[in-house]
């Protein structure tokens, strides 16, 4: 059974409470359009948004573009140095020697190369079991063309880190220059925006520009919290463009 979600609107604000009847399953890609080896991972992320079955668990993918890689000759117009430093932290929470791409990360707990059909499914598999989370209660506060700001809080006390992020899926590229010359690329769920800070439940408030060209009927708002001494994902919520007024 879908999400439900339920509006009030009191004045100027929207509140939206998400109440979920089914576990959720965060996936975080790490990737690069100057990376030949990560359009398969693109794909396959791609692929486990479109596919998911309606009565299994809510998979919410994250396409964090890394910047490391545009040295090489091509410059990815969706890579920030914030989403490499992210994958950096990653890295030492996995305890691995390097950070490589591409790379998924699967509610926190699970980490693979990002093109590995196989170990997602396993990853996917586990995660489908699991049924407690956190509320997350998300309060619209304004939107505008150019800023979206918004309060997310919980009725439970956490030690936690809170994520927001704007994805936008249906993007394409024509990569002139780099390993992937010549190549039309496709992604989904490209972050577009994104803040992440310390949270133990109580409000917090937050402000994301909206970048000029954003298409909102292919975009979605993205929050989820990881337990501040292993990020295992411990509730998230998404929520389409279109439904912000």
């Amino acid at each position: 059974m879908r999400s439900l979600f339920i509006l009030l609107f009191l004045a100027a604000s929207q509140f939206v409470i998400a109440q979920k009847e089914k576990p959720f399953i965060v996936v975080e890609l790490f990737t690069s359009e100057g990376c030949s080896s990560c359009p398969p991972a693109d794909r396959l992320l791609s692929s486990v948004i479109e596919g998911a079955a309606p009565e299994s668990a809510e998979i919410m993918g994250l396409s964090f573009h890394v910047d490391h890689w545009d040295y090489i000759g091509w410059k990815d117009p969706y890579a920030a140095k914030d989403y490499t430093l992210r994958q950096r932290a990653y890295g030492r929470k996995f305890k691995l020697n390097s950070i490589y791409t591409p790379q998924m990360i699967v509610n926190g707990k699970h980490e693979f190369v990002g093109s590995s059909q196989r170990e997602l499914d396993e990853a996917i598999r586990l995660e489908s079991s699991a049924s407690s989370h956190i509320p997350l209660a998300i309060s619209i506060k304004s939107k505008t063309a150019e800023t979206l700001s918004f309060k997310v809080s919980s009725t439970q006390s956490v030690d936690a880190q809170l994520n927001v992020a704007i994805v936008e899926k249906n993007l394409t590229q024509q990569v002139s220059r780099g390993e992937n010359r010549g190549r039309k690329l496709a992604h989904d769920n490209v972050v577009r925006a994104f803040d992440m800070r310390s949270f133990d439940g109580q409000e917090n408030h937050f402000s994301l520009k909206i970048p000029e060209d954003l298409k909102e009927e292919d975009a979605s708002l993205i929050v989820y919290i990881q337990s501040s001494d292993n990020w295992h994902v411990v509730g998230a919520e998404r929520i389409p463009f279109h439904q912000l007024k």
